[in-house]
């Protein structure tokens, strides 16, 4: 897809003959960029759906060993444990897709408030993702212990305490496969996505400056 240097050299080269056509090319300038950056922001939506779908798989999982095994003490605070460490993210991740989702650059008819929207848009993925990736380091080790522990706890004879070995080993490799998934994850939805908008900006700036 042309981007929006390209499209305003060609522009500048094969002048308009007639009052209606630079309106067409201005239009087509802006729908263009409309598309690039909304095809972006949708990446880091399709985290957002993804996300939500999984915190809520596991609250239901949670819940369900918290009602089956009632009356087991550790059990139940590990599990309330586990929606309280999930808990501030899911409100988090809530409010941040509520601003992405309403500042939408595809609404937008001019170019300086398509600018506008896609810095918004940029500034608020970004926080969200620096976030993301602060809470990771401290969320994933702690609820890949309690997801071993717990699975040890109630469906392994003698538990960690005597299968020591089998539970690290367990948790090294679910917190590798988690690390990998999660760097695939951000790569996709993140970093991809607030580099091809930053080239929109980019491409915004050098323009107003020719």
């Amino acid at each position: 897809m042309a981007t929006l240097d390209e499209l305003k050299k060609g522009w500048q080269s094969n002048p308009p003959t007639s009052l209606q056509t630079p309106h067409y090319d201005q239009a087509d300038l802006l729908a263009t960029t409309r598309a690039r950056s909304a095809r972006q922001v949708n990446r880091a939506i399709q985290y957002f759906w993804a996300s939500l779908t999984l915190q809520i798989i596991v609250y239901g999982l949670l819940s369900h060993v918290l009602v089956r095994f009632w009356g087991t003490t550790d059990v139940q605070w590990l599990c309330l444990l586990g929606v309280l460490l999930y808990l501030p993210f899911t409100v988090v991740l809530m409010r941040q897709f509520k601003r992405i989702a309403r500042a939408s650059p595809g609404q937008q008819k001019d170019s300086l408030s398509i600018q506008a929207h896609i810095q918004q848009q940029y500034t608020n993925l970004k926080g969200f993702y620096r976030l993301k990736r602060s809470y990771e380091y401290g969320l994933v080790p702690l609820i890949t212990a309690l997801g071993v522990y717990l699975i040890f706890r109630l469906y392994v004879p003698g538990g960690v305490s005597q299968h020591l070995t089998g539970a690290t080993t367990t948790y090294l490799l679910s917190l590798l496969a988690c690390g990998w998934a999660i760097m695939r994850e951000n790569d996709n939805h993140f970093k991809q996505p607030l580099g091809e908008l930053k080239k929109v900006l980019d491409e915004f700036k050098n323009s107003q400056a020719a």
